[in-house]
């Protein structure tokens, strides 16, 4: 399988959010570090939210690529 098929289309999602949520969205990021060993990001966050609200497994297809870990 080549790279280019190994890769899956992708959406991006702009959300606009009050600056009270961002301070909830970022005491979750220092809370979750604790386990993580690293502070995920805002994107992290939104996903472990949706995917519990949605009752669906994201974890292979919606990391974040930016990174290379």
């Amino acid at each position: 399988m080549s790279a280019y098929e190994d890769t899956m289309e992708r959406s991006q999602l702009n959300l606009r959010i009050s600056d009270q949520l961002g301070k909830l969205i970022d005491a979750k990021r220092i809370e979750l570090s604790q386990t993580m060993g690293s502070i995920p990001t805002r994107s992290d966050i939104l996903r472990f939210a949706l995917a519990q609200y949605l009752n669906v497994d994201l974890s292979q297809t919606e990391q974040d690529r930016r990174r290379s870990s």
